[in-house]
């Protein structure tokens, strides 16, 4: 009983002593990681830790990247500017003043066989370029570890990038603040009944506390613990050795041979948030740059509009009087149909209620009537002739002419047929009738529209906007863009804003009226800007704007930017890019997915 107690009020002092020596081996790991040798490493450098050695070279006209891979190097040679692949060229690499000649694959690369790619350690490479337009020298180093090399270096690296884990700190200072509690909760207790126990038995012998096994146990955990430390830091200060601290971002990759090639390969975001896009990658995802500058640009504004119908090359058919459509010949036009002016569309017979054709009817009878004694009156008085005056036998004679008129007219009114013509020449884009529909007179039949004839009315809620307008263009939701011509300016508010009318120049076939669109102005006065496509700009999840920067061979790095549409086809960034930045401009949205 006294040795178990002995034991119960012991352990947790050796718990405590195994969170000190975690935390001190913690400690001194990252401290040795960090710094060593009296060396100041300064900011961390973003590593890319691929599968095959490469190297890199670069120039005013060419990138240059070069993989090991299988004991032969091959060569991806591209224009600096644009990033344009380099697939005809004469490509010579020098290594200690041996020249080997790269040989063209079908995919575009250029392979490199030579003896000196089975030794290993730093070699320096110097790759002479011959396009038959541009020729240059291009130089570069390549590293060439040992397996065993590179797997350590990746193990240390490893191991730093987990020391450097904030959670890591984290849980061993809980464990530590742990441990403290437990000891000073449980350790009186023990010690009072050991006191006890002592004094109820004294001339028992108690056993020494150092001859437990379970302290004995916990005890060789805390030595191993200690013995590790001590290992594992000179190991890491070794791995930690041979390194070059001031290399800047575009540090030269860890090699790691024992990786699989393909997974390592694979484009990826990297600790820093640039994104690591390997050459191969790159010419799968045609990326395409621009070495930007700063220029002069229009100032912009982008008001809201919707395309309508020329009013003078399309127009509405609409019913003279309320009927019953009925089809002609060729039945009735479809929307899509082209027509031409004056084409008949269809056909409207008069309804007449039982109340309407009752009225005609007492009508006729009444005209029947006054021309049966206006024909009465006219023969009387053609017997007398010249006993009366000729002028009452011709007033008598144009009356019965009257009469007989007025019945023609209004006896066919209830079966006549109005014929419905189209009123210009163009497309049926609006059919409104069916055989046999019932329609009140002005009611709109048909709508046709001229596809090559169309206008934008948009509304300006700023009048300064639209008061000196040098050009403009419209686009629509998926992208078009339409080129467009300034007609007028109303004098008049619609709803506080002013309204503009534009003729679209060069019409799209898939255009259609009533299409949203955005009108971009170009206004006389200028800013400051970099002009880039309007492709170079992607969206992210926050809602940012950003444009990518080719920073080196194979690594893009965000940046936000502040930017302003110019002409529906290109953008004016005001702020967020560097004077000579290689910007992408194709392959951006692509990018922007790598995770």
């Amino acid at each position: 009983m006294k040795s178990h107690a002995s034991d119960v009020g012991r352990g947790p002092a050796v718990n405590v002593l195994i969170a000190l020596v975690l935390l001190a081996y913690m400690t001194l790991a990252a401290a040795s990681s960090r710094a060593h040798e009296g060396h100041d490493h300064g900011a961390p450098a973003v590593t890319v830790t691929t599968a095959a050695p490469r190297v890199e070279a670069t120039s005013e006209s060419f990138e240059l990247v070069g993989i090991v891979h299988g004991g032969a190097m091959r060569v991806f040679v591209d224009r600096f500017a644009s990033n344009e692949p380099v697939t005809s060229a004469t490509i010579d690499v020098t290594v200690d003043g041996v020249a080997a000649r790269a040989e063209p694959q079908p995919d575009g690369s250029f392979l490199v066989e030579a003896p000196w790619l089975a030794k290993t350690g730093l070699t320096d490479l110097v790759f002479a370029i011959d396009t038959g337009e541009a020729s240059d020298l291009l130089i570069g180093t390549l590293d060439l570890a040992s397996a065993a090399t590179a797997a350590e270096a990746a193990h240390v690296s490893a191991v730093g990038e987990l020391l450097r884990s904030p959670v890591l700190w984290v849980i061993g200072l809980g464990l530590l603040l742990v441990g403290l509690a437990l000891g000073r909760a449980l350790t009186p207790r023990a010690l009072r009944a050991d006191v006890t126990d002592r004094k109820a038995a004294a001339p028992v012998a108690q056993p020494a506390p150092h001859t437990s096994p379970q302290l004995k146990r916990r005890a060789g955990a805390a030595v191993l613990l200690l013995l590790s430390a001590a290992a594992a830091i000179p190991g890491t200060a070794r791995a930690h050795g041979d390194e070059d601290h001031n290399h800047g971002p575009a540090e030269r990759p860890a090699a790691s041979a024992t990786s699989p090639a393909i997974a390592a390969e694979s484009p990826r975001r990297l600790t820093d948030g640039s994104l690591f896009v390997p050459k191969p990658t790159q010419r799968l995802l045609t990326i395409r740059t621009e070495q930007v500058r700063t220029g002069e640009a229009s100032r912009t504004a982008a008001i809201s509009g919707r395309v309508i119908a020329d009013p003078s090359a399309g127009g509405r058919v609409q019913a003279a009087q309320g009927g019953r459509i009925e089809p002609p010949g060729a039945g009735l036009p479809a929307i899509g149909q082209r027509v031409v002016r004056g084409q008949e569309l269809a056909t409207v017979t008069p309804v007449a209620t039982s109340l309407e054709r009752g009225g005609v009817r007492e009508q006729l009878a009444q005209i029947d009537s006054s021309i049966a004694i206006t024909e009465q009156r006219v023969a009387r008085l053609s017997q007398l002739q010249g006993s009366v005056p000729q002028r009452e036998i011709d007033e008598a004679r144009r009356e019965l002419d009257g009469l007989r008129q007025r019945r023609r007219a209004l006896g066919p009114g209830l079966a006549e047929r109005d014929v419905v013509r189209a009123s210009a020449s163009g497309v049926i884009s609006v059919a409104n009738v069916v055989t046999g529909q019932l329609i009140e007179g002005g009611a709109v039949l048909f709508e046709i529209v001229d596809p090559a004839k169309l206008w934008v009315e948009a509304i300006a809620y700023d009048p300064a906007a639209v008061f000196d307008i040098r050009a403009a263009v419209a686009t629509t939701a998926d992208g078009e863009t339409l080129p467009l011509e300034l007609i007028g300016r109303s004098l008049t508010l619609r709803q506080q804003a002013v309204p503009v009318l534009f003729r679209i120049t060069r019409p799209s076939p898939t255009l259609k009226v009533g299409t949203p669109v955005t009108v971009i102005l170009q206004e006389a006065r200028t800013e400051t800007g970099i002009v880039l496509p309007a492709a170079s700009v992607v969206g992210t999840a926050n809602g940012e704007d950003v444009v990518f920067e080719h920073v080196s061979a194979e690594r893009f790095l965000s940046r936000p930017v502040r930017v302003r549409p110019l002409d529906g086809e290109r953008v004016v960034v005001l702020a967020g890019l560097g004077e000579g930045a290689r910007a992408v401009t194709a392959g951006a949205e692509l990018l922007n997915q790598i995770r």
